[in-house]
């Protein structure tokens, strides 16, 4: 009686050679299919067609936000003059394309973006505030600066309209955007001062504290101890 043969153990090396092959010639099988070699060249020229548009789109929105910097560059002269209605309405005997309409064109390059604010900032200038604010909520770019400047153009609002409390929260929220962010001592105080004419003592201290923590060297320490008297205890 014949024994049993030994079954041979495969090794990883042999296992990983066989699924090659195999593999191989699976996607021979399937290319030689010609239904499948007609959806590979639908897929390919899919993947050109989407890779060209987002070059296209690419280089577009590049050549907008061009546009949009040079436009804002000549109308920002207008608003550093204090002509907030031309800067906003632009100024035709000069060609200056106003910010309402840069922003209602570019809004969505960057230099649109930060056309808002200088938008938000001329009605509020105005004492148009609820369009000033539509501009601020309305910012969506990436720039740091301009993002808590827009977040505390909305305390600004809220404060001229005397809701010292949302003005105060609005005010400390745009010193949380970047802790480098140039203009967060001076909102800090803009919220201690919100929050002492709300009466929360209690937020008043608590910004007071992140002040004298955070820019222990900031002037508006000395400015915020005006208000100290009236939430210390």
């Amino acid at each position: 009686m014949s024994s049993l043969k030994a079954r041979k153990k495969i090794t990883h090396k042999e296992l990983k050679k066989d699924k090659l092959v195999t593999s191989y010639f699976e996607v021979r099988n399937w290319l030689d299919n010609p239904e499948n070699k007609k959806k590979l060249y639908i897929g390919g020229g899919i993947i050109v067609v989407i890779i060209a548009a987002v070059f296209l789109y690419i280089n577009n929105k590049n050549a907008k936000n061009e546009e949009a910097e040079t436009k804002l560059s000549a109308v920002v002269m207008l608003y550093e003059q204090g002509k907030y209605p031309e800067a906003v309405n632009g100024d035709p005997t000069t060609g200056t394309t106003g910010l309402a309409q840069i922003v209602n064109e570019y809004g969505s390059t960057n230099s649109g973006e930060t056309a808002k604010l200088y938008l938000g900032n001329c009605y509020f200038n105005m004492k148009d505030y609820d369009n000033a604010l539509k501009q601020f909520e309305d910012y969506s770019g990436d720039n740091d600066i301009v993002k808590a400047s827009c977040i505390s153009g909305i305390g600004a609002v809220y404060e001229a309209k005397g809701d010292m409390k949302k003005a105060g929260e609005y005010f400390e929220k745009s010193t949380k955007v970047n802790k480098d962010v140039v203009i967060n001592q001076e909102n800090l105080f803009n919220a201690i001062r919100a929050y002492t004419n709300a009466g929360d003592k209690e937020s008043a201290k608590r910004v007071f504290s992140t002040l004298k923590e955070d820019y222990p060297k900031s002037k508006y320490i000395n400015e915020s101890k005006r208000f100290e008297s009236d939430f210390k205890n």
